[in-house]
Order: structure tokens, then sequence, then C-alpha cells
């Protein structure tokens, strides 16, 4: 049995639904704060939120799709060498685990440097012309 194929038809669904998900959350409470910051300026607040969540979509999948390859292990079976990524259930699940585990934590961190960002963005600067 492949167990490597399982691990990424696992793998891949779910760090594309998580990132939809996220990205979904964090378009829909962020707009109220960027309408706040732009002075409730709706159209500079919805183009500046779309273009974070595309930012959010192109890093949390770039990195989903790099990060999901599992490295060629070689075993000892019998004292045969045999190259398999994943030879056990538990191998998979566990390889699985760490691979989900650290994307969670990278969409965790990418959450929380878009708030960060939110943060430093300053409402635009009003002109005033003296007569």
């Amino acid at each position: 049995m492949n167990y490597n194929i399982i691990a990424y038809s696992v793998y891949i669904p779910t760090t594309i639904g998580l990132s939809i998900w996220i990205a979904k959350s964090l378009h829909k409470n962020t707009k109220a704060f960027l309408m706040d910051k732009f002075d409730r300026n709706e159209e500079l607040a919805s183009s500046t939120n779309n273009l974070i969540q595309t930012g959010f979509y192109l890093i949390s999948l770039g990195f989903s799709f790099m990060y999901m390859r599992i490295k060629e292990v070689t075993h000892y079976v019998n004292g045969v060498s045999v190259s398999n990524s994943i030879l056990t259930g538990q191998e998979g699940i566990e390889k699985l685990a760490a691979k989900l585990g650290t994307f969670t934590l990278m969409l965790g961190i990418l959450m929380f440097l878009n708030f960060f960002m939110m943060i430093k963005i300053q409402s635009p600067k009003k002109q005033s012309f003296e007569e």
C-alpha cells in the first residue's frame, strides 16, 4: 500500500481548506478595521482588504505546496534496503500530523503578521489648502 498517496490526498485538501477558511475570516473581520483606518473610504478599504487577502492566499498556499513533499528515507527490512517515504500507517499519520501542525503554525504566524500590518496602517494624510 502506498501511504504517500494517502498522506498527500489528506494534506492537499486540508491545507487548501484551512487557507480558504482563515483568509475569508480575516477578509470579513478586517473590513471594519480598514474602514476606520481609511476614514470611512469604502473603496480604499475594500481594495486594500482584497489585496491583503490575495497576498495571504499566495503565501499560505505557496508554503503549503512547497512543504508538501515527504522526503524519502531508506529503511532496512530484513537486511534489504527499501526506499520509501512512508512504510506504515503510523509513520503516515505522524508525518502528516507534523506537516499539518507546521502549516497551521505558519498560518497563525501569518495571521498575526497580517493583524500587525493592520495596526501599522496609517490613515491617508489629508491635504489642507490654506488660502
